[in-house]
């Protein structure tokens, strides 16, 4: 990597990451197992769409680390954002690799990114509802699942499926639609080229 190159992208990322953690430090309300609909991700989004893969890992890297730290929901909340919210860009990289460049495109296109982001969507739900599930909520409230599910769900899994469904689906149609306006509708993509 060129030292050019290489200090830009320490530049960006120092700030995309400082971006994010005011994001997931500003006040909104969670529910009782720590989750809270939030911006953070629609900045690894939007580092993703304006400078490509290896800006949305580091800064979605650098943003696990210090909300590992320093987060209201430490290792726990940090974990289960960085894993949730991954495949909103990981899979619009994917798709972008798989379509975009057979067709001699590079970018990826509005209807691409809208079908990416859908799939994304559904990743995330099914890998937060399993973490969720098996781990973070349990290791968080410090109560076996079961007990979760009778004080708070009914003895219902499925209810915990669609509270948790409900949650990242709102999550991840911010995470997905938000980035893409800022970019695109308001070309913010223009500015950051210079960067």
């Amino acid at each position: 990597m060129e030292k050019a190159h290489r200090s830009k992208l320490v530049a960006r990322v120092s700030v995309l990451v400082a971006l994010s953690v005011m994001a997931d430090l500003f006040p909104l309300p969670r529910v009782f197992f720590g989750m809270k609909v939030d911006l953070v991700g629609t900045v690894w989004v939007t580092a993703f769409l304006l400078y490509g893969l290896e800006t949305a890992v580091y800064t979605s890297l650098g943003t696990f680390v210090l909300m590992s730290a320093y987060g209201p929901t430490g290792f726990v909340g940090a974990s289960m954002k960085l894993i949730a919210t991954a495949p909103m860009f990981l899979v619009p990289w994917i798709f972008e690799r798989g379509y975009g460049y057979a067709r001699g495109r590079s970018g990826i296109g509005t209807g691409l990114y809208g079908l990416a982001s859908a799939s994304a969507v559904v990743i995330r739900v099914v890998l937060a509802f399993a973490l969720n599930y098996y781990w973070a909520i349990p290791v968080f409230l410090g109560m076996p699942i079961s007990e979760v599910l009778s004080k708070f769900f009914g003895g219902s899994v499925v209810y915990l499926f669609f509270y948790v469904a409900g949650l990242n689906m709102v999550q991840g149609v911010l995470d997905s639609v938000i980035p893409w306006l800022l970019v695109f509708k308001f070309r913010l993509k223009k500015l950051a080229l210079a960067i």
